[in-house]
């Protein structure tokens, strides 16, 4: 098996810190990225240079990554929810120590630290994986032909829209997403929004989970939103199927060329875990 991790700003650093945040175990095949919510400073102010949202992604992910080494030997589907729910608890309690609760915030400039996040262990030639929002897992064949990408988090939210809501205001837009929708429930059990990891416990029913089987030659990826249309290339892919040693200096030519030609749709921070099986 081999490995690839990376996590790429190259357009960011002067004005935003990292929000973006990776983990892996030493002693098994299990991997967790993170995107840590963008967060909106006010009017007038400056973007903070330590970000909470960045803490945000890296407690999830090294709280998931504990327990799930914990958990390793004996690891069922199960176990997926219980793993989540263990960062998500650190989330909660990282926000309550910064005065983040549902008394305190505003929704708008002062809100409830977030991160979405994608995670895979590997085991008996299986991918054990979950994915929430826009962070994502993806499976190729030795091919290169895609078998399977998890879920998005939009579409179901796009449908609980108002109507007027090209009408608001970027500040009402906002408020009303992170108010109305951010993992909510209606009160017959449907989903209506969107999840994110926040300490919120009904962000578990937006989790996006399950099984792949694999076989040798495969390629796992975890990855978060900056790399979506990457995916859409096919010499990302063949980078990967062809796996050169200079594979990192390989992707900087394509993400310096593809940020050049369209800076908005391939420029954003990335991150990512690329797994030959």
């Amino acid at each position: 098996m081999k490995t690839f991790f990376t996590t790429k700003q190259p357009f960011l650093k002067a004005t935003h810190p990292q929000e973006d945040f990776l983990f892996f175990s030493n002693r098994y095949p299990i991997f967790v990225v993170a995107d840590g919510v963008t967060l909106n400073p006010g009017k007038g102010k400056r973007y903070p240079k330590k970000s909470g949202a960045f803490e945000a992604a890296k407690i999830f992910c090294q709280a998931v990554v504990s327990e799930t080494e914990k958990r390793y030997e004996n690891f069922k589907e199960k176990d997926l929810l219980e793993i989540f729910r263990a960062g998500n608890s650190d989330v909660r309690q990282y926000n309550i120590s910064q005065g983040r609760t549902k008394r305190t915030i505003n929704y708008f400039d002062v809100d409830l630290f977030s991160t979405t996040a994608s995670f895979a262990l590997i085991k008996n030639k299986k991918v054990y994986w979950f994915s929430l929002c826009d962070a994502a897992v993806a499976h190729f064949n030795k091919r290169g032909k895609r078998l399977f990408t998890s879920a998005g988090c939009w579409d179901i939210c796009r449908g609980y829209l108002p109507k007027n809501w090209q009408e608001f205001s970027e500040k009402e837009k906002l408020i009303a997403l992170h108010k109305n929708y951010r993992n909510k429930i209606s009160q017959s059990g449907q989903l209506i929004g969107y999840g994110v990891i926040n300490g919120e416990e009904s962000a578990e029913f937006y989790l996006n989970k399950g099984v792949l089987k694999i076989k040798i030659g495969d390629l796992l990826f975890l990855y978060t939103d900056g790399f979506e249309n990457y995916f859409k290339l096919k010499k990302f892919v063949e980078l990967f199927k062809l796996w050169p040693e200079n594979i990192d200096r390989e992707l900087n030519k394509l993400i310096a060329k593809k940020s050049k030609q369209n800076l908005r749709k391939f420029g954003a921070e990335k991150t990512l875990i690329a797994i030959a099986i």
